[in-house]
Protein backbone atom coordinates (compact mmCIF):
# COMPACT_ATOMS: atom_id res chain seq x y z
CA UNK A 1 0.00 0.00 0.00
CA UNK A 2 1.25 3.51 -0.92
CA UNK A 3 1.20 6.22 1.47
CA UNK A 4 -1.02 8.86 0.04
CA UNK A 5 -0.04 12.67 0.45
CA UNK A 6 -3.73 14.26 1.47
CA UNK A 7 -3.48 16.64 -1.34
CA UNK A 8 -3.84 13.46 -4.05
CA UNK A 9 -6.54 14.01 -6.58
CA UNK A 10 -8.40 10.38 -7.19
CA UNK A 11 -11.30 9.69 -9.69
CA UNK A 12 -14.71 10.57 -7.91
CA UNK A 13 -17.35 7.55 -7.57
CA UNK A 14 -19.40 6.66 -10.12
CA UNK A 15 -23.08 8.65 -10.61
CA UNK A 16 -24.36 6.71 -12.74
CA UNK A 17 -25.53 3.56 -10.68
CA UNK A 18 -26.63 0.29 -12.33
CA UNK A 19 -28.35 -2.24 -11.04
CA UNK A 20 -26.02 -5.93 -10.39
CA UNK A 21 -27.23 -8.98 -12.38
CA UNK A 22 -28.84 -10.21 -10.62
CA UNK A 23 -30.48 -8.59 -8.13
CA UNK A 24 -29.58 -9.32 -4.88
CA UNK A 25 -32.08 -10.36 -2.15
CA UNK A 26 -34.78 -8.50 -0.10
CA UNK A 27 -33.13 -7.27 3.23
CA UNK A 28 -29.83 -6.63 1.64
CA UNK A 29 -27.07 -4.80 3.53
CA UNK A 30 -23.73 -2.63 2.52
CA UNK A 31 -21.85 -3.26 5.70
CA UNK A 32 -19.62 -0.48 4.71
CA UNK A 33 -20.60 3.23 3.76
CA UNK A 34 -18.53 6.13 4.34
CA UNK A 35 -20.39 9.12 4.63
CA UNK A 36 -19.12 12.94 4.40
CA UNK A 37 -20.35 16.45 5.44
CA UNK A 38 -20.36 20.04 4.29
CA UNK A 39 -16.34 20.63 5.26
CA UNK A 40 -17.73 24.04 6.25
CA UNK A 41 -20.28 22.24 8.87
CA UNK A 42 -17.79 18.64 9.72
CA UNK A 43 -14.02 19.97 9.29
CA UNK A 44 -11.48 17.05 9.02
CA UNK A 45 -8.66 16.68 11.18
CA UNK A 46 -5.84 19.02 10.28
CA UNK A 47 -3.49 15.80 9.90
CA UNK A 48 -6.50 13.97 7.43
CA UNK A 49 -4.80 11.05 5.47
CA UNK A 50 -7.23 12.28 2.60
CA UNK A 51 -9.58 15.19 1.65
CA UNK A 52 -13.02 14.47 2.08
CA UNK A 53 -15.10 13.42 -1.39
CA UNK A 54 -18.47 14.70 -1.78
CA UNK A 55 -20.45 11.71 -1.28
CA UNK A 56 -23.32 12.23 2.09
CA UNK A 57 -25.51 9.86 3.06
CA UNK A 58 -28.21 10.69 0.90
CA UNK A 59 -25.69 10.25 -1.98
CA UNK A 60 -24.82 6.55 -0.74
CA UNK A 61 -28.52 5.36 0.50
CA UNK A 62 -29.02 6.73 -3.46
CA UNK A 63 -26.83 4.35 -4.53
CA UNK A 64 -27.89 1.53 -3.03
CA UNK A 65 -31.49 1.82 -3.87
CA UNK A 66 -30.40 1.25 -7.45
CA UNK A 67 -28.43 -1.25 -6.44
CA UNK A 68 -31.06 -3.08 -4.33
CA UNK A 69 -30.04 -2.65 -1.22
CA UNK A 70 -32.16 -2.26 1.87
CA UNK A 71 -29.80 -1.93 4.66
CA UNK A 72 -26.59 0.36 5.26
CA UNK A 73 -23.83 0.19 7.87
CA UNK A 74 -21.83 3.68 8.23
CA UNK A 75 -18.41 3.28 8.80
CA UNK A 76 -17.12 6.58 10.22
CA UNK A 77 -14.24 7.75 7.80
CA UNK A 78 -10.79 8.69 9.09
CA UNK A 79 -11.14 12.12 8.34
CA UNK A 80 -13.14 12.95 11.36
CA UNK A 81 -11.25 10.74 13.84
CA UNK A 82 -14.01 10.79 17.09
CA UNK A 83 -15.39 13.77 16.29
CA UNK A 84 -18.61 11.91 15.65
CA UNK A 85 -20.94 15.51 15.04
CA UNK A 86 -21.49 14.66 11.83
CA UNK A 87 -22.43 10.50 12.83
CA UNK A 88 -25.07 11.83 15.43
CA UNK A 89 -26.87 13.86 12.68
CA UNK A 90 -26.60 11.61 10.53
CA UNK A 91 -27.98 9.13 12.59
CA UNK A 92 -30.67 11.35 14.09
CA UNK A 93 -31.99 12.34 10.94
CA UNK A 94 -32.14 9.24 8.62
CA UNK A 95 -35.46 7.82 7.91
CA UNK A 96 -36.16 3.97 8.32
CA UNK A 97 -33.30 4.11 11.14
CA UNK A 98 -33.95 0.66 11.57
CA UNK A 99 -32.26 0.00 8.24
CA UNK A 100 -28.92 1.89 9.53
CA UNK A 101 -26.52 0.91 11.79
CA UNK A 102 -23.05 2.49 12.02
CA UNK A 103 -19.12 2.03 13.96
CA UNK A 104 -17.46 4.91 14.59
CA UNK A 105 -13.51 5.53 15.89
CA UNK A 106 -12.97 4.83 19.55
CA UNK A 107 -9.69 6.23 21.03
CA UNK A 108 -9.27 7.38 24.85
CA UNK A 109 -10.97 10.79 24.04
CA UNK A 110 -13.64 9.35 23.47
CA UNK A 111 -15.78 9.59 26.80
CA UNK A 112 -18.41 6.58 28.21
CA UNK A 113 -20.94 8.83 28.11
CA UNK A 114 -20.44 9.52 24.00
CA UNK A 115 -20.20 5.25 23.73
CA UNK A 116 -23.75 5.65 25.63
CA UNK A 117 -25.34 7.97 23.28
CA UNK A 118 -23.61 6.70 20.27
CA UNK A 119 -25.11 3.27 21.42
CA UNK A 120 -28.44 4.12 21.64
CA UNK A 121 -28.48 5.92 17.45
CA UNK A 122 -27.33 2.52 16.69
CA UNK A 123 -23.58 2.48 16.65
CA UNK A 124 -22.80 -1.36 16.89
CA UNK A 125 -19.14 -1.43 16.79
CA UNK A 126 -15.81 0.66 16.80
CA UNK A 127 -13.45 0.28 13.63
CA UNK A 128 -9.69 0.46 14.78
CA UNK A 129 -7.26 1.51 11.75
CA UNK A 130 -3.90 0.42 12.91
CA UNK A 131 -2.62 -0.88 9.61
CA UNK A 132 0.94 0.93 9.09
CA UNK A 133 0.00 1.98 5.59
CA UNK A 134 -2.49 4.61 7.47
CA UNK A 135 -0.17 6.39 9.68
CA UNK A 136 -2.41 6.36 12.28
CA UNK A 137 0.53 5.87 14.97
CA UNK A 138 -1.70 6.97 18.24
CA UNK A 139 -3.25 2.94 17.57
CA UNK A 140 -0.66 2.11 20.14
CA UNK A 141 -0.78 -1.65 21.05
CA UNK A 142 -2.05 -0.70 24.36
CA UNK A 143 -4.96 1.57 23.46
CA UNK A 144 -6.09 -0.56 21.16
CA UNK A 145 -6.28 -3.54 24.00
CA UNK A 146 -7.72 -0.38 26.32
CA UNK A 147 -10.89 0.24 24.23
CA UNK A 148 -11.16 -3.08 22.93
CA UNK A 149 -12.38 -3.68 26.43
CA UNK A 150 -14.40 -0.64 26.72
CA UNK A 151 -16.38 -1.67 23.69
CA UNK A 152 -16.92 -5.58 24.38
CA UNK A 153 -19.05 -3.79 27.77
CA UNK A 154 -21.42 -2.27 25.71
CA UNK A 155 -21.49 -5.16 23.49
CA UNK A 156 -20.12 -3.77 20.13
CA UNK A 157 -17.73 -5.30 17.81
CA UNK A 158 -14.29 -4.52 16.89
CA UNK A 159 -13.76 -3.69 13.24
CA UNK A 160 -9.76 -4.28 12.05
CA UNK A 161 -8.74 -2.20 9.66
CA UNK A 162 -4.75 -3.90 8.99
CA UNK A 163 -2.90 -4.55 6.25
CA UNK A 164 -1.03 -8.45 6.05
CA UNK A 165 1.69 -7.88 8.01
CA UNK A 166 0.51 -6.15 10.74
CA UNK A 167 -1.82 -8.88 11.23
CA UNK A 168 1.09 -11.10 12.08
CA UNK A 169 2.66 -8.27 13.88
CA UNK A 170 -0.37 -7.61 16.49
CA UNK A 171 -1.59 -11.70 16.48
CA UNK A 172 -0.53 -12.08 20.24
CA UNK A 173 -2.26 -8.55 21.10
CA UNK A 174 -5.26 -9.72 18.98
CA UNK A 175 -5.88 -13.40 20.32
CA UNK A 176 -5.34 -11.79 24.01
CA UNK A 177 -8.49 -10.45 24.33
CA UNK A 178 -11.49 -12.40 24.32
CA UNK A 179 -14.96 -12.16 24.23
CA UNK A 180 -14.74 -9.91 21.76
CA UNK A 181 -16.16 -10.24 18.59
CA UNK A 182 -13.50 -9.15 15.31
CA UNK A 183 -14.56 -8.67 12.04
CA UNK A 184 -11.12 -8.16 9.50
CA UNK A 185 -11.56 -5.43 6.85
CA UNK A 186 -11.24 -5.78 3.46
CA UNK A 187 -10.14 -9.15 3.18
CA UNK A 188 -7.06 -8.44 5.61
CA UNK A 189 -5.70 -6.08 2.73
CA UNK A 190 -3.41 -9.14 1.21
CA UNK A 191 -1.38 -9.22 -1.12
CA UNK A 192 -2.83 -11.58 -3.85
CA UNK A 193 0.50 -12.01 -6.00
CA UNK A 194 1.29 -13.69 -2.83
CA UNK A 195 -0.98 -16.38 -2.56
CA UNK A 196 -3.49 -18.61 -0.62
CA UNK A 197 -0.41 -19.70 1.37
CA UNK A 198 1.02 -16.44 2.47
CA UNK A 199 1.89 -16.66 6.18
CA UNK A 200 -1.24 -13.54 6.89
CA UNK A 201 -3.74 -15.66 5.09
CA UNK A 202 -3.03 -18.74 6.63
CA UNK A 203 -3.67 -16.87 10.07
CA UNK A 204 -6.63 -15.14 8.78
CA UNK A 205 -8.10 -18.64 7.75
CA UNK A 206 -7.03 -19.91 10.93
CA UNK A 207 -8.56 -17.37 12.78
CA UNK A 208 -11.49 -17.52 11.11
CA UNK A 209 -12.88 -21.24 12.50
CA UNK A 210 -13.52 -19.77 15.59
CA UNK A 211 -16.57 -18.16 16.48
CA UNK A 212 -15.48 -14.85 17.42
CA UNK A 213 -13.89 -13.93 14.38
CA UNK A 214 -15.43 -12.84 11.06
CA UNK A 215 -14.44 -11.32 7.66
CA UNK A 216 -15.68 -8.72 5.52
CA UNK A 217 -14.86 -9.80 1.97
CA UNK A 218 -14.53 -5.84 0.21
CA UNK A 219 -12.45 -4.25 -1.93
CA UNK A 220 -10.86 -7.24 -3.29
CA UNK A 221 -10.84 -5.14 -6.41
CA UNK A 222 -8.90 -2.81 -4.44
CA UNK A 223 -6.31 -4.97 -3.40
CA UNK A 224 -6.06 -6.91 -6.61
CA UNK A 225 -3.55 -6.00 -9.39
CA UNK A 226 -5.55 -5.63 -12.20
CA UNK A 227 -7.66 -2.60 -13.30
CA UNK A 228 -10.48 -4.81 -14.32
CA UNK A 229 -12.03 -8.26 -13.66
CA UNK A 230 -10.20 -8.71 -10.47
CA UNK A 231 -9.78 -12.17 -11.60
CA UNK A 232 -6.97 -12.86 -8.71
CA UNK A 233 -9.44 -12.00 -6.25
CA UNK A 234 -11.57 -14.87 -6.51
CA UNK A 235 -9.65 -17.36 -4.92
CA UNK A 236 -8.92 -15.65 -1.46
CA UNK A 237 -12.82 -14.46 -1.70
CA UNK A 238 -14.00 -18.11 -2.27
CA UNK A 239 -11.35 -19.41 0.29
CA UNK A 240 -12.58 -17.16 2.88
CA UNK A 241 -16.13 -18.05 2.25
CA UNK A 242 -15.78 -21.86 2.73
CA UNK A 243 -13.76 -21.18 5.90
CA UNK A 244 -16.34 -19.39 7.46
CA UNK A 245 -20.13 -18.99 5.55
CA UNK A 246 -21.77 -18.23 8.81
CA UNK A 247 -19.33 -15.17 9.51
CA UNK A 248 -18.78 -13.30 6.51
CA UNK A 249 -20.16 -10.14 5.65
CA UNK A 250 -19.78 -7.43 2.36
CA UNK A 251 -19.26 -4.19 1.81
CA UNK A 252 -19.11 -1.56 -0.89
CA UNK A 253 -16.68 0.62 0.79
CA UNK A 254 -18.33 3.52 -0.92
CA UNK A 255 -17.18 6.20 -2.50
CA UNK A 256 -13.71 4.63 -2.57
CA UNK A 257 -11.65 7.03 -1.27
CA UNK A 258 -7.94 7.27 -2.33
CA UNK A 259 -9.06 5.03 -5.69
CA UNK A 260 -5.89 4.62 -7.81
CA UNK A 261 -7.54 2.92 -10.51
CA UNK A 262 -10.42 3.66 -13.04
CA UNK A 263 -13.51 3.99 -11.10
CA UNK A 264 -15.66 1.35 -11.24
CA UNK A 265 -19.25 1.29 -11.02
CA UNK A 266 -20.97 -0.03 -8.00
CA UNK A 267 -22.25 -2.71 -9.94
CA UNK A 268 -19.37 -4.39 -10.81
CA UNK A 269 -18.20 -4.83 -6.86
CA UNK A 270 -21.14 -6.99 -6.23
CA UNK A 271 -20.91 -9.02 -9.53
CA UNK A 272 -17.24 -9.52 -7.96
CA UNK A 273 -18.90 -10.99 -5.14
CA UNK A 274 -21.34 -12.94 -6.60
CA UNK A 275 -17.80 -14.66 -8.19
CA UNK A 276 -16.81 -15.79 -5.16
CA UNK A 277 -19.99 -17.45 -4.19
CA UNK A 278 -20.64 -18.79 -8.03
CA UNK A 279 -23.85 -16.47 -7.37
CA UNK A 280 -25.17 -19.44 -5.20
CA UNK A 281 -28.39 -18.05 -4.25
CA UNK A 282 -28.33 -19.53 -0.32
CA UNK A 283 -24.63 -17.76 0.06
CA UNK A 284 -26.09 -14.27 -1.81
CA UNK A 285 -28.80 -14.60 1.44
CA UNK A 286 -26.49 -15.83 4.03
CA UNK A 287 -23.69 -13.08 3.04
CA UNK A 288 -26.12 -10.45 2.55
CA UNK A 289 -28.74 -10.93 4.14
CA UNK A 290 -28.56 -12.89 7.22
CA UNK A 291 -24.74 -12.72 9.14
CA UNK A 292 -25.02 -8.78 8.81
CA UNK A 293 -28.58 -8.79 10.07
CA UNK A 294 -27.25 -11.38 13.06
CA UNK A 295 -23.60 -9.07 13.63
CA UNK A 296 -25.47 -5.73 13.17
CA UNK A 297 -28.47 -6.17 15.29
CA UNK A 298 -31.11 -5.48 12.15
Amino acid sequence: MRLADSDEIFPEWDRNTRPPVPLPPPGSTDCQLHIFGDPALYPPKPDTYYKPPDATFDDGRAMLRVMGFDRAVIVYPMPYGTDNRLLIDTLEGAENPEEVRATCIVDDSVSDAELARLDALGVVGARFNFAKFLGEEWHTPDSVRRNMERIREIGWHARLHVAGQDLLEYSDMLLGIKDLTMVIDHMGHLDFGLGLEQPACRWILDRLKHDDWWMMVSNGNRCSSMDTGWDDAVPFGAAYIEAAPERIIWGSDWPHVRWQKPMMNDADEVELFYRYIDTDAALMQKILVDNPARLHGF
